[in-house]
């Protein structure tokens, strides 16, 4: 058996920010790390300012390597650059920087780009690689020079995710594009023994945040709803503000449950939308204004709120005062947010695609639909009886202590690792 206290794990990733990518090497890196595992992060980048509480705080320890470099050149090549700032940290890692340090990993985790896979390989250890999605199919189609310009960096992320010891992806549905995009993978690895599916689960601090969060009067989170009644229902959306996220159709579904409805009912119905906002997004800042826009079109600015950036404690206690959460993306790869609602005991309403499809047990914990308004307000309409969303958000949270729990998640990153290294 392995000596847990002597083991050291690297994480290796290239800009140690707030994404959802971040969020979950954090999760793994915490839950070794609480089970007795030694980890730290080597990065490209990394600003205090912009980070997750465990990596503020020193928690976590972190290196920077070759932040220096450019991360585009002209504002292009941005793919580019990032592989060359990887391909010289693991160089700079492997050759010099691994030979003055008491710290030397047993094991590496690698995410995100697989360039560094390989480069690692060179010492001896044992190599992780976590596949979030295939970054080829994250690329926009273009012409030829295009394709002449993706051609190597898509063979190059094919290549160096194959020389892994164990590939992880997030969902059934991530393995299954996985599969399907990278081919000589899926025939080398027929018995399917190094590709393993880890869910992600929720962090533990923010899990704390729902433990002690409190339903709070509706008017005292979002003013602008000046009555509310016991009776009333309110949906939730969390998610960024970004068209990937398809937010709008939340706001086109209250619209078509107006419909639906007699007007006394749908006095009872509120619409929360809170989501991360960067002020320097352009991005951000154009969607945000269509979202708005659209609800001035439908005549919904009395019945739907916008939250910019809430904090995790607000957003806890956004989920305890909700009644159901509406979940909009299609074809995510896995999806938190569901995860998050289960836990504070209310139902989902998601769509009928990817990481949702594995989450949400349809008609048992919420409900899945076709992404479209009127098949969306349709599940709506079921859930304005209080008392039987209510016992879908009892299942919904026994079924998260049963498959996407913390402890499931860490006696699975435990298992993995020491299964790995015991195997050398």
């Amino acid at each position: 058996m392995v000596k847990v206290a002597n083991l050291k794990l690297a994480f290796v990733h290239p800009d140690l920010g707030i994404g959802g990518a971040e969020r979950l090497v954090v999760d793994v890196a915490v839950a070794l790390k609480s089970q007795g595992v030694q980890v730290q992060f080597l990065t490209n980048h990394f600003d205090s300012s912009h980070a997750f509480d465990e990596l503020k705080n020193g928690q976590l320890p972190v290196h920077v390597i070759g932040d220096w470099l450019p991360r585009h050149i002209f504002g292009i090549f941005q793919a580019v650059c990032a592989y060359f700032r990887m391909l010289y940290l693991s160089l700079v890692y492997c050759f010099f920087m691994r030979f003055v340090t008491t710290d030397n990993p047993d094991v590496y985790f690698v995410d995100q780009i697989p360039m560094a896979v390989p480069i690692l390989k060179w010492t001896g250890k044992r190599v992780i690689y976590y596949c979030h999605h295939p970054d080829l199919l994250a690329s926009p189609e273009g012409g030829s020079l295009r394709k002449f310009y993706r051609y190597p960096l898509n063979w190059l992320e094919e290549y160096g995710t194959s020389k892994a010891d164990v590939i992880l992806v997030n969902s059934k549905y991530t393995k299954e594009i996985f599969l399907k995009t990278f081919t000589k993978i899926a025939k080398n690895d027929q018995t399917g023994q190094n590709l393993r599916i880890l869910y992600p689960t929720i962090a533990s601090s923010f899990l704390d945040d729902i433990q002690v969060a409190k339903k709070r009067p509706l008017h005292e989170i979002a003013p602008e709803i000046e009555t509310t009644k016991p009776d009333d229902v309110v949906f939730l959306s969390i998610n960024r503000y970004h068209p990937a996220k398809q937010l709008e159709l939340a706001i086109e579904a209250m619209a078509k449950l107006r419909d639906k409805l007699a007007p006394e009912e749908y006095h009872r119905v509120h619409l929360i939308m809170a989501g991360g906002y960067d002020p320097q997004s352009t991005i951000n800042a154009t969607y945000f204004r269509k979202l708005v826009n659209l609800t001035h079109q439908h005549d919904l600015i009395v019945k739907v709120v916008f939250l910019k950036s809430p904090s995790d404690k607000l957003k806890a206690e956004l989920l305890k005062t909700a009644d159901v959460l509406i979940y909009t993306p299609t074809n995510e790869h896995f999806g938190i947010v569901p995860l998050e609602a289960m836990a504070a005991k209310k139902a989902v309403i998601a769509c009928n695609s990817g990481g949702p499809r594995e989450t949400v047990d349809s008609q048992v914990t919420g409900y899945l639909c076709e992404p479209s308004a009127d098949k969306m307000a349709e599940c709506m309409k079921r859930c304005l009886k209080k008392e039987a969303v209510k016992k879908m958000g009892e299942k919904g949270c026994q079924r998260l202590n049963q498959l996407f729990s913390y402890e499931v998640f860490k006696k699975e990153c435990m298992q993995i690792v020491t299964n790995l290294y015991e195997a050398k």
